[in-house]
């Protein structure tokens, strides 16, 4: 794997050396790095969040946002906003389970927990204020806001016909993003491909993997997989919840004026709010264009449905042991117990909503209740 300085010098980029308050008379353009394509929610959200930010601080922080992964491939994003290579960006814990244990840990309460902005805003808060979790951030010197959670995933194929019953899975090449999913996946036996979203195009298109798990909006909303697939099945398996939304590295953190961060931090609320409402929404728009494209969207039958629950009654496939043996988390039952709270908390908060798709209401619950309890002279400062 090129280094980061490799990708610095490769890119003909200059690191920042971020020191003292960002000034009108300093004011540069810095960088946001994204893997993903145009058009995809996390994207659409940080071109967002780039003109909002100019705006709210009158040009003192201006970004770039850089897409497709030009700047930083999908898994070297977290060592590269570390570095310093960007100011801003969005990396997927799956893709770094050993920088990230514990996040890829909790992987499984998206089976305990069924709502997605439920789930998203306690990662969210767990990220931001939990010790230990946060304190897993910093230790690659990067400052977390926000978090979301996709719908749960489908399963997008070409197989010559749909999957739909537990013989069908048997050997099945199927695109996963990492954490206990692709351990069910197995468990059920399914061979789990990880390989970045970018890549399941061609992946799909060359036989390299059977069946793509990834959210139904990647079927022709922010992507196009309707054109290298031939039918959808409705696994209803977890999606991705355990990524911040955005990651600030924390040298540039620091250089900001109290001003300047307490705008991110109001910024942050809404930020989480859009990309939570764009993938809650997006779902099953997706699904009925491609129904009416003429692909099947199917259901599983009984026998995966009735594997699913007996694994999920066992103990989640033995997530402990997973945590433990995988990602090297010596109290397991300890992470998971400290995780319960804020799926409690928000459970109750977004229950008590008139509107969970309201972007307003949304925002407000998630300023009131997270973002606006940090103190922007304190949080991420040590």
């Amino acid at each position: 794997m090129r280094t980061m300085k490799a990708l610095l010098l490769a890119g003909s980029l200059g690191a920042l050396a971020a020191t003292g308050a960002v000034t009108g008379a300093q004011a540069e353009t810095y960088r946001i790095s994204h893997y993903q394509s145009d058009g995809e929610t996390t994207v659409r959200v940080a071109k967002w969040f780039a003109e909002e930010i100019e705006k709210a601080t009158d040009g003192e922080i201006a970004f770039e946002v850089f897409t497709g992964g030009v700047l930083l491939p999908a898994k070297a994003t977290l060592q590269g906003i570390g570095d310093g290579v960007v100011q801003e960006g969005f990396h997927t814990s799956g893709y770094t389970p050993s920088e990230l244990p514990l996040s890829n840990a909790l992987s499984g309460f998206g089976y305990i927990e069924p709502d997605p902005t439920t789930v998203g805003a306690a990662f969210a808060d767990w990220a931001i204020n939990d010790p230990a979790g946060n304190g897993q951030y910093a230790e690659h010197n990067v400052v977390p806001f926000g978090g979301f959670s996709t719908p749960t995933y489908p399963a997008i194929c070409n197989t010559d016909e749909p999957v739909t019953t537990l013989e069908d899975l048997q050997g099945l090449k199927i695109r996963f993003p990492g954490g206990l999913t692709s351990k069910l996946a197995q468990d059920l036996g399914v061979i789990p491909v990880n390989i970045p979203a970018p890549e399941i195009y061609q992946a799909l298109q060359t036989g390299q993997i059977d069946c793509a798990g990834i959210l139904a909006a990647w079927l022709n909303i922010d992507n196009s997989l309707d054109e290298v697939s031939k039918s959808v099945t409705l696994l209803g398996w977890e999606g991705s919840f355990n990524s911040p939304l955005q990651l600030f590295n924390k040298d540039f953190w620091q250089s900001l004026t109290d001003d300047q961060r307490a705008e991110i931090i109001k910024l942050a609320a809404r930020a989480h709010a859009k990309a939570q409402i764009d993938f809650n929404s997006s779902n099953q728009k997706a699904l009925d264009t491609t129904a009416s494209k003429g692909h099947p969207v199917v259901e599983p039958d009984e026998s995966i449905q009735n594997a699913v629950q007996e694994w999920i009654d066992n103990g989640l496939g033995d997530r402990a042991a997973v945590a433990r043996d995988a990602y090297g988390v010596e109290d397991p039952e300890a992470l998971f117990a400290s995780f319960e709270p804020y799926i409690e908390k928000w459970r109750e908060l977004i229950s008590n909503m008139d509107d969970p798709l309201d972007e307003d209401e949304l925002t407000q619950v998630f300023y009131d209740n997270l973002y606006g309890e940090l103190d922007p002279a304190e949080y991420g400062m040590n």
